[in-house]
């Protein structure tokens, strides 16, 4: 009976295949990447205690929590060909994959506020970011992401229709548990204004720190043209990487108002592609990061060849 709506997602061969391909990649990929920058920064002294880094690591459990969370359901649908049963699994994925995707985007908005205190008000940089406040903030961000999560899931249990049905997808997502419930309303009411007001809190703090560090870049080497490019391009990536990270939960936003729109499949191979490219733009791009990477490795240069 699962194999009927599965067919009804995923259409044709072709686009099966290519899709357990990607999933499969992308997976693995983040699973290697991002446990292997976690390594790299938890066994060096000198980055574990910068607010920079913190954040980084933060990070780096917020997208292991997602990978793990969304890559093994949807290689397990798309390899036995079937979809999800709602049941106890489905509400621990729904409850995590949504805990795992607030505390990523906040974090993601967290680091371009400290880079913001840092680039725009570097004298009271240390006087700001405290050891103690990093740790208060980010529990506020975990306490806002199972917060968020246990209020979702609630509201899921208090208008669902029983365990057991077959629900047409290879995550758990609001809009697709949203179909098995008898009363629906107040969840989809929740989600509808936690994911819009979460998207744009976001994308406006993000926008306004960057915004203002590029002021800054421009008002002191505005005599040299060349370092006015590479500080404008170095925005544009962050901003292309950050808006990136915003396609999953901005397609999910648009599918709780657009009934009609059926991308579950694309949906699940893009949730996967944050936890690829957060830690490659925001980790493996600092050379102090690769440096403590080298150095966990054992691949630092050798005294004569240096």
């Amino acid at each position: 009976m699962a194999s009927c709506p599965f067919w009804s997602i995923v259409h044709d061969e072709v686009w099966l295949n290519a899709s357990k391909v990607l999933v499969l990649v992308f997976f693995l990929f983040s699973l290697l990447v991002n446990i292997y920058l976690l390594s790299g920064l938890e066994n060096s002294d000198s980055l574990s205690w910068q607010p920079r880094y913190m954040l980084l690591k933060n990070l780096v459990v917020s997208d292991l929590l997602q990978s793990l969370t969304m890559g093994p359901p949807v290689l397990h649908c798309l390899f036995r060909h079937q979809t999800l049963r709602f049941g106890g699994w489905c509400l621990a994925q729904f409850f995590s994959g949504a805990v795992a995707i607030v505390t990523s985007l906040l974090t993601v908005v967290s680091m371009a506020l400290e880079r913001y205190v840092y680039t725009c008000h570097g004298i009271r940089y240390l006087v700001v970011m405290t050891n103690g406040r990093m740790y208060i903030f980010l529990t506020l961000i975990w306490l806002i992401g199972l917060a968020a999560a246990g209020t979702s899931t609630m509201l899921l249990l208090m208008g669902s229709d029983g365990f057991g049905h077959i629900i047409s997808g290879f995550v758990c997502e609001p809009e697709v548990v949203q179909a098995q419930m008898k009363d629906s309303l107040p969840f989809e009411t929740f989600n509808k204004v936690f994911v819009g007001s979460l998207l744009s809190f976001c994308l406006l703090v993000f926008l306004f720190s960057y915004g203002r560090m590029y002021q800054e870049a421009r008002q002191v080497l505005q005599p040299f043209e060349q370092d006015n490019i590479r500080a404008c391009r170095t925005v544009l990536f962050y901003l292309g990487i950050f808006l990136l990270q915003l396609v999953p939960s901005a397609i999910r936003l648009i599918t709780m108002f657009v009934r009609d729109v059926d991308c579950h499949l694309l949906v699940a191979v893009l949730v996967l592609i944050p936890p690829c490219i957060n830690p490659l733009a925001y980790g493996l791009r600092n050379a102090e990061v690769r440096q403590a990477l080298d150095h966990l490795w054992g691949l630092r240069k050798l005294p004569f060849c240096q």
